[in-house]
C-alpha cells in the first residue's frame, strides 16, 4: 500500500466508499501504489481533533471540486436554462444543508472523528451538526479526487444526489424569479419584505449575497452579479421557509 493505516480503521473506510457505490478493488487494480488511505481517513478528521492534521485544507478543495461536478451536471442536465436559474441551482446544490443530508444518507457522522467537546454539541446543536458533515463531505470529495485523478468517479455517485435534490427545487415556484416568491411568502406570513446584505469579500471571484426576514439569514447564495447572487439567497430561503410553513400547518 502507499501509505500504512490501522487496519480497522481502513475497513471503515472501505465500507463507507462501497456504501457510496465505488468499486474499491477495481480503484486499487488502477493504481499500481494503492490507494492513499491516510488521506480518505483525513477528510473524516475534524480540526477539534487535531490542530495539525486535519481535513481544513481538503474541505478547501473540495468546495471546487464539488462546484465544478455540479456545475457540469447542471450543464449537461438543464443546459437549456438561463445561467441565472443554473447559479441559483447550484447554490442549493451544494449549500450546507443539501451537503449534510447526502452526508446522512451514507451514515457518514459515524465515520467522522471529532473532539468529545465537539461531537457533544452536535448531538445537541443541528446547525453544528450540519456544518461538521457537510466540511466532512467536500473534504471527502476532494479526497476521493485526489486519489483517483478522476472526476467522473466523483460524480458516479454525487450525481443522483444532485438530481433528486434539484428536481425538488424545480418544483418549487418561479423558479428565476425566486426573489418574488420569497417576497410574497415573506408579507403573508411575516409581514415584511426580505433583506438582501452584501456580504462579498474581497478576494472572492463571485459576490456573495445574505437574504434576512425575521431576525435571521435565510438564505446565502453567490453569482458573477449581485442580482443573481440575490436569487440564489432566495432560492435557498424559499426552501427553509417551506419548512418553517409546514410546521406551522
Amino acid at each position: 500500500m502507499l501509505t500504512m493505516i490501522d487496519p480497522r480503521r481502513q475497513r471503515e473506510l472501505v465500507r463507507l466508499l462501497e456504501q457510496i457505490g465505488l468499486d474499491v478493488k477495481q480503484l486499487e487494480k488502477k493504481n499500481p501504489n494503492g490507494l492513499d488511505w491516510l488521506l480518505i481517513d483525513q477528510a473524516l478528521l475534524h480540526p477539534s481533533f487535531s490542530s495539525t492534521h486535519n481535513n481544513d485544507q481538503l474541505e478547501f478543495v473540495g468546495d471546487s471540486v464539488l462546484k465544478l461536478s455540479v456545475s457540469l451536471f447542471l450543464r449537461e442536465k438543464y443546459g437549456n436554462k438561463k445561467v441565472g436559474e443554473l447559479s441559483a441551482l447550484r447554490s442549493h446544490l451544494v449549500s450546507d444543508k443539501n451537503l449534510a443530508q447526502i452526508a446522512k444518507s451514507y451514515d457518514l457522522q459515524k465515520y467522522i472523528v471529532l473532539s468529545d467537546t465537539i461531537r457533544k454539541n452536535t448531538q445537541n446543536a443541528q446547525a453544528t451538526e450540519q456544518t461538521v458533515l457537510a466540511n466532512s463531505m467536500e473534504a471527502l470529495i476532494a479526497a476521493i479526487y485526489l486519489v483517483t485523478n478522476d472526476i467522473n468517479l466523483v460524480r458516479q455517485w454525487l450525481d443522483p444526489h444532485m438530481l433528486k435534490s434539484a428536481e425538488a427545487q424545480l418544483q418549487l415556484p418561479a423558479l428565476g424569479n425566486y426573489k418574488v416568491s420569497l417576497q410574497e411568502l415573506t408579507q403573508r406570513h411575516w409581514r415584511c419584505l426580505p433583506d438582501y446584505r452584501n456580504v462579498t469579500l474581497p478576494e472572492d471571484n463571485l459576490f456573495t449575497m445574505e437574504v434576512w426576514f425575521a431576525d435571521r439569514c435565510w438564505g446565502k447564495g453567490q453569482g458573477k452579479s449581485m442580482k443573481s447572487a440575490q436569487q440564489a439567497a432566495a432560492a435557498l430561503a424559499l426552501a427553509e421557509v417551506g419548512h418553517v410553513i409546514d410546521q406551522l400547518g
